[in-house]
Parts: C-alpha cells; structure tokens; sequence
C-alpha cells in the first residue's frame, strides 16, 4: 500500500468521524426544531379558535361536514369538548366519530385510535376546552426527508473530503516520487537534482538535504576519480622505470657491470617508491574506511623528543630545534602519531635549505596539547593553504621531488582520527608552520 493512499485513508477515516458527529449533531438539532415547531402551530391554532367559541352549548356533538379523516389526513384538526370531556364539535374525524382527548393532554402524544398518533395543544373555553391536534406522520414525514437530506450531503463532503485529500497528497508527494525515480537513475548520471521544492515544509528541507548530499557525492566520486587517476600516474612511472631496466637487462646478459648496476639500482629505488606509494595508500584507505588504531595514553613530549634525536642523525644538514613544556598526555595511537611527527618533520626538512632550520615545540594549550613544526624555507605559495592537504597535491612541482603529494592527507587523516585539528601557515620567518592540536587523554572522546 503506498504512502499516498495511507494518508488518504487516514485522512477519511478523520473525515468521516468529524462527519458522523457532525451530522448526526445536526440531525438531532433539526428532528427536535421540528417537533417544537409543530407544538408552536398547534398552541397557535388553538388560541385562535377559543375566540370564536364563547357559547359551546348548541354544538352538535358530531364531526363537520367535511371533517378530516386523521388517518390519512396531514393538517391540523380542531376538536371542541364539555368541561367532563364530551366531544361536541371537530373539524376532523375517526372512523365517523369525533376523537377523544382528555384535558390533560396539551403539549403530549395520544393515540386517538390504534395506530393512529397524534400531537396534542389544549386551550380552556368557556364551559368546556378545545384541542388542536395533528398526526404525528407529518413529523416522522419532516424527520426522514431532512435524514436523506443530511446523508445526500454527508456523502457529497465525504466524496470531496477523497478526492482533496488524494490531490493534495499526491501533490505533497510528488517530490519523494521523483525522488524515487531520480535514486534510481544517479548511478547513470550523479549530477541529477530534485527540482527546488517550499523550503518551510518537510518535503522541501527533503529535497534540499538530498541534492545537498548528492553535491557531496558527486564531489566525492570527482575526488575519488582523480585520487586512482593521480595513483596510476604516479605508479606508472615507477612501473615504467622497472619495466624497461628490467628488459635491458634481459636482452643484455652481457652488458658492463656499470650499466648493469645503475639498472639494478634504478629497479630498486623505483620498487621502494612504489612501496611507499602503495603503504602510504594502504593508510589512507584504512582511515577512509574508519579503521582507528587503538587507542592509548601518549606522551606526545618523549614521542616528539625521539623523533627529533633520530632526525638530527638522517639530517646532518638541517639544525633542528626541539622545545618541550610540561603537557598532560594525548589520548591516541603512539605510532599513528610517530608517524605524524615524522611526515612534519620530513616536509619542513624537504623545504628547508642547506644549513635552514626546523623547529619543533610541544606545549598545552587550554583542552589540547598542542605540536609547532615549522621551517625557514621559501613557505606556502598564497591560496595553496586550503589544498596543501589534499592528496597527491603539490605546492610547487618543480620541487616535488620523489614524494607523492600523499604526506599531509595522511597526516590530515591521523588528527582527524584523534579528534584534532590541523592548520597550516606561514611564520614570520617567511617558512611554512603547521600547528596540531589534539585534546588531552582526560578529555578525547575517541574511544
């Protein structure tokens, strides 16, 4: 069953509660306005005759002329009586005799003879009373002409009530209709959106988070087609290298031993480039995938501190400075965040010049331990901050050397994964700058 036609017939079901009610309270108001309404016309008829009846004492006793016949007769009949009850006039009749009604009887319904009801007004006269009646079948009559009439309406409204409720619906719903369609064709073609919709309703704040998310996801299928283009390109080289060394070396057994060693070295400084290309993939697929490390109380100053040590030893050319204050432990991977030093700390050495600089600081920073690695090279080319951490991305081609472009997307993807934040800057020394805050062991809410 659609949602479309679930709504409806909810809606109905509504409809025809509040129209049952509805009608049956009107009902009732009207059958009652007209039995009030025959009582009026009854006194009304009655008063009007006690003026013209101030001597009932020659009356005959017997039914007019041309007295009504109550059984079939609908209009409203006089009957003249004696103080004890004796009929002496009518202007209607049953079955040739004047109908008896007692005294008693004003504003009631009697049974004049079997089957025969009627409703009843009783005025005094001079000597006797008089009584205007009326049958009763003239209101049952009144009562079922008025039921048909409300149910002839309340069929009409409940007719209407359907049919609005299915335009309106269907209306409502057609955003989620196209919705349908359109999921199903966004694999053939993911710039598809849904057509803007009233921004005030459910449906339209719908229909604005889906081709918000479908923005998102084209951006992401762009991403992703351009991450495997620039994997491939960087893997071909290297595959390229090994592939032709490697057939040099197959069609020159004979070849000299220099010319065999530089193909030997290239097959193996190209292999461990592809290693690291592919490692450092591997990472970034796992972070993507939301694979965290385990998670454990670091002390980000002696992680920090070894680093350096080891730095100083790979770098004899750069002077790297390391400074440590007090700070409470990060709650984190020790070597998911090695490796983030390490990617830092690489990057300002690959940027430094011969004899340049490299500082390294540790520090507390309110919540957050906070880690400076900075350098004074040439810096970071202006507008190239916002993209600096994209993969495979390269401030400066002609500097890019055997890296990647793969470091600071992963080093992105480790913060990230720590709950931190990563920020990149110049200094005042003109070099580049890049501040991690991670929140303290106490206070992450990774777990």
């Amino acid at each position: 069953m659609t949602i479309r036609l679930r709504v409806t017939l909810f809606g109905l079901v509504v409809v025809s509660l509040v129209l049952g009610a509805f009608c049956t309270a009107v009902f009732l108001l009207l059958a009652a306005g007209a039995s009030a309404t025959q009582d009026t016309a009854l006194a009304a008829r009655a008063e009007a005759a006690v003026p013209g009846l101030s001597d009932i004492s020659g009356l005959s006793g017997k039914p007019a002329p041309a007295a009504l016949d109550l059984r079939t007769a609908s209009d409203i009949v006089i009957a003249v009586y004696d103080s004890s009850g004796r009929p002496l006039y009518s202007t209607g009749h049953i079955d040739g005799s004047i109908p008896r009604v007692a005294r008693s009887a004003d504003r009631s319904t009697v049974a004049v003879a079997p089957g025969v009801p009627v409703r009843v007004a009783v005025r005094p006269v001079n000597g006797g009373y008089v009584a205007a009646m009326q049958t009763t079948q003239r209101v049952r009559d009144d009562r079922r002409g008025l039921f048909v009439l409300v149910c002839v309406y309340a069929v009409l409204a409940f007719l209407a009530a359907a049919g609005a409720t299915w335009l309106v619906t269907g209306r409502a719903l057609r955003p989620l209709r196209q919705l349908t369609t359109l999921v199903g064709e966004v694999g053939a073609d993911p710039s598809r959106r849904l057509p803007p919709a009233p921004a005030g309703d459910e449906v339209g704040r719908l229909t604005t988070a889906f081709n918000a998310m479908m923005d998102r996801l084209q951006g992401s299928l762009a991403a992703q087609r351009r991450f495997v283009a620039d994997a491939s390109h960087e893997l071909r080289t290297p595959l390229t290298t090994v592939r032709n060394n490697a057939g040099f070396l197959l069609r020159h057994p004979d070849a000299a031993e220099a010319d065999r060693d530089a193909a030997l070295r290239d097959i193996e400084g190209e292999s461990a480039r592809m290693s690291r290309l592919v490692e450092q993939l591997l990472t970034l697929a796992r972070a993507d995938a939301g694979q965290l490390p385990a998670m454990a109380s670091v002390d980000l100053g002696a992680l920090v501190d070894d680093v350096c040590r080891q730095a100083r030893t790979l770098h004899p050319a750069r002077e790297i400075h390391c400074a440590l204050t007090p700070a409470p432990p990060v709650r984190g991977a020790a070597d998911a965040l090695a490796q983030l030093v390490w990617i830092l700390v690489d990057n300002a050495v690959k940027y430094a010049p011969d004899g340049g600089n490299v500082w390294v600081t540790v520090t507390q920073r309110g919540p957050s331990t906070q880690l400076n690695v900075a350098d004074d090279g040439p810096g970071i080319p202006p507008g190239a901050e916002r993209h600096i951490f994209e993969r495979f991305h390269r401030a400066d081609e002609s500097r890019s050397g055997a890296g990647a472009g793969l470091g600071l997307a992963i080093a992105l993807s480790i913060v990230r994964a720590h709950d931190g934040t990563i920020l990149a800057a110049n200094n005042a020394r003109g070099g580049a700058s890049f501040v991690v805050d991670l929140p303290v062991a106490g206070l992450s809410s990774t777990s």
